[in-house]
């Protein structure tokens, strides 16, 4: 998290001293988002079961502060979108255009790479791990939770797995109400800058 913050805020101070703020801002939220992508999902991926448990059961951030990290992540995206919608003019140009729709789509994956990690912590939280269904013999691993997170935020539900814990169907609430209202404001807001730049 740190070395994509710290990744963000040079690629922001680099790009605005050689363009412009408005270019700074979105090469800063695009940089770090895919950071945060890249070094998340190299860590997690490989792991087998018995590493995925023992990284999940580790002590992780409080959970208001991991929901207002989610939370960021996601308005950080639509915030890119709506300073080059706001700037107008000729700052809204095919590079910022191309920036702006990137960055959303980097920190829409961002969101649900931190929910992955969420859940795996939920499921093996607790003396007995369980809440979630994978239909699977096997115990499940980071790849698991990848897809359990993607499929909720793509579908805004549960698709083939059962959730059977309180804990966890709240969580699902949360992030496919922040994915519905994510992605509506995108696809909006991605129609009008398109129409906007390469109409006019």
């Amino acid at each position: 998290m740190a070395c994509a913050v710290a990744g963000g805020l040079a690629a922001a101070i680099l790009t605005a001293q050689l363009a412009n703020a408005a270019l700074g801002v979105l090469a800063g939220i695009n940089a770090a988002a895919l950071l945060f992508l890249a070094t998340g999902t190299a860590v997690l991926w490989p792991m087998d079961a018995a590493t995925t448990r023992a990284d999940a059961r580790r002590e992780a951030l409080p959970p208001l502060t991991e929901e207002v990290v989610v939370a960021g992540a996601s308005l950080a995206g639509l915030a890119g979108i709506a300073l080059l919608l706001v700037l107008g003019g000729e700052h809204a140009g095919p590079l910022a255009a191309a920036l702006a729709l990137t960055g959303v789509f980097l920190t829409w994956a961002a969101l649900h790479l931190m929910y992955t990690a969420r859940y795996a912590a939920l499921y093996f939280s607790g003396p007995a791990p369980g809440g979630i269904d994978f239909n699977s013999p096997e115990k499940p691993c980071y790849q698991d939770f990848f897809y359990f997170s993607f499929a909720v935020g793509m579908t805004y539900g549960v698709t083939d797995t059962a959730v059977s814990r309180t804990d966890i169907r709240s969580v699902v609430l949360r992030h496919s109400l922040l994915s519905y209202v994510f992605g509506a404001a995108v696809v909006a807001t991605a129609i009008n800058l398109v129409v906007g730049v390469f109409a006019g």
